[in-house]
């Protein structure tokens, strides 16, 4: 059990504050995920063959291949679980038009609570169930849940709960928002550049931690630059009173890369449940941040800054 203290009451300090509007995830909550694909035939199949060992949710299909073997998957494929509502074809433009066309496809479908799912990924089966209960034990802890996810990696958790993860970074490979919380990331989507630095900055100034990430890390040097915009999710979330959680253990593994020699980390296992902070607290007084930071609570803190050429990627 960690000896430093719980990020809770800060959590809900944030919550009293930003009044985010809380949702429930129950048994006739409308479910959808947008599943983006380019190209990679043997990953989509593997992803989505895992996927469908759960159900409960709708499935949008949004592919950009360049080649015809995914799409061509798309139209024989059989779910027999998940339910596969729409497909799309000819999504370009990259990673961010994608998931900007998923995200807002999903609203205007009129789901509930919409998710995000990358074609690289091998979901254990009750990987959807593991969500959702995550997503109820938050809720029961007071949390106002903005996004839950069942791909966890250790270097990425602020706090380990019962039954849940408090994290710290939530990508886009495999992610479930409410509404509320899909349409505030939509809207803010062009501003969510930030750097490491200023990353580690929000973290130290609302939660009074000292982020220890061993990926950003070159000896005893940190790196810093302008990070993929997944990497502002869960800031923007916070900012505005939302929690991002995640299930204990990881239930999604990557196909794509070995997390332990790519992000220097390991997937969240069960006996890391319920032990507490997993970084060190630091006292925010004590920190002097740079001018240009800005705030993650204020449209300033999702703007782009630009210190450094080298981009990082979150899942």
């Amino acid at each position: 059990m960690s000896a430093w203290p719980s990020v809770l009451d800060a959590l809900k300090s944030l919550q009293s504050q930003r009044k985010p509007s809380a949702r429930r995830l129950t048994p006739d909550s409308k479910v959808g995920f947008a599943l983006s694909t380019r190209d990679r035939f043997v990953y989509t199949m593997r992803t989505i063959k895992s996927l469908d060992a759960d159900g409960e949710f709708d499935l949008i299909w949004n592919d950009g291949s360049e080649h015809n073997e995914v799409s061509e998957l798309s139209r024989y494929f059989t779910f027999r679980n998940a339910r596969l509502a729409e497909l799309n074809y000819g999504v370009k433009g990259g990673a961010d038009a994608a998931i900007r066309f998923g995200l807002r496809r999903l609203i205007e479908l009129g789901y509930d609570f919409i998710g995000l799912i990358e074609n690289d990924l091998l979901l254990a089966p009750g990987w959807f169930d593991a969500m959702r209960a995550a997503f109820d034990a938050a809720v029961e802890d007071n949390i106002c849940v903005g996004a839950v996810s069942a791909l966890g990696y250790q270097s990425r958790v602020l706090e380990y709960r019962k039954n849940y993860s408090i994290d710290w970074a939530r990508g886009a490979a495999l992610a479930l928002f409410t509404r509320e919380a899909a349409q505030l990331l939509l809207e803010s989507y062009s501003r969510l550049e930030m750097t490491s630095q200023q990353i580690r900055g929000f973290y130290a100034e609302y939660f009074g931690v000292a982020l220890h990430v061993p990926e950003w890390a070159v000896g005893g040097r940190w790196m810093d630059g302008p990070m993929t915009l997944d990497w502002g999710y869960a800031p923007l979330l916070y900012a505005n009173g939302y929690a991002s959680v995640g299930t204990i253990p990881s239930l999604a593994r990557d196909l794509e890369f070995d997390v332990r020699t790519v992000l220097r980390t390991d997937y969240v296992r069960t006996e890391q449940n319920a032990s507490g902070l997993a970084h060190p607290t630091i006292d925010p007084a004590n920190i002097a941040f740079p001018a240009d930071e800005g705030n993650a609570g204020s449209d300033e803190a999702t703007e782009a800054a630009t210190v450094a050429p080298a981009a990082k990627v979150t899942r």
